[in-house]
């Protein structure tokens, strides 16, 4: 049923998005993901990797706890709604990503941000052309998202669900997606971006300026979901 539901929304993605964001990522173990989560000081065992991830799949968000770090399994939806199946995403908000100029309204940029760690992610022009983006130095992506708690009524257990932020487009991707990019933190900003004593976002908003924190390797793809390539990769510089 769960998906059936979502699947109904990702055929009518590009008629409600006009593609402007980013919907499919991926995080495989490399020495970039075993070097991210070392410096979040978490376990990169505690990951969930995957060549695919899409709307409403189950993916690792890293949040900040009096504790420390911690990897928490999450809904790749913010919204959802209660079913007699327990929670799922909800139809009437697709809520994958939070734009820019939208995220500082809601409670959970102050108070529930997270890191999504990723090695690669995919973006279109208008649903065509899509290519594989990947860091050309190897090392992992973490991008800046909030999320939240729920409990489930069904099963009585505590659930997460999770955004990814995007911003506006950015020079290098230009011919690749004009529209947006996704929030990329710069390691410097791990710590206060995951701190929860950290709740005037006037010291994150600088963060809402878009940036590729490297050269980024393009390789032009069949789909989004399968990810073949078609062409030979190339270099988009970071400084173009």
């Amino acid at each position: 049923m769960r998906k059936i539901m979502v699947m109904g929304i990702i055929k009518n993605l590009d008629k409600h998005t006009g593609g402007s964001m980013c919907t499919n990522y991926v995080l495989v173990k490399t020495r970039g993901s075993a070097q991210l989560a070392e410096r979040l000081s978490v376990s990169s065992s505690d990951l969930i990797y995957g060549t695919n991830f899409k709307p409403g799949s189950l993916i690792s968000v890293i949040t900040g706890s009096e504790a420390g770090h911690v990897v928490r399994p999450a809904t790749w939806w913010l919204y959802l709604q209660q079913t007699e199946r327990g929670l799922k995403p909800h139809r009437d908000y697709f809520s994958v990503n939070t734009r820019y100029d939208k995220v500082g309204k809601k409670p959970e940029y102050r108070h529930r941000r997270c890191i999504v760690p990723a090695t690669a992610f995919v973006e279109s022009q208008d649903g065509k052309n899509p290519h594989l983006l990947e860091p050309a130095d190897g090392r992992a992506i973490a991008f800046g998202g909030i999320y939240k708690e729920w409990t489930d009524k069904v099963t009585g257990e505590i659930v997460y669900s999770a955004s990814i932020i995007t911003l506006p487009g950015i020079k290098p991707l230009e011919n690749i997606h004009r529209k947006s990019v996704p929030m990329w933190l710069p390691e410097e900003a791990y710590e206060k971006w995951l701190s929860p004593e950290v709740t005037n976002t006037y010291e994150l908003d600088y963060l809402l300026e878009p940036a590729l924190r490297c050269d980024l390797k393009a390789t032009p793809v069949d789909k989004t979901y399968s990810k073949k390539p078609i062409s030979n990769p190339y270099i988009l510089p970071s400084a173009s």
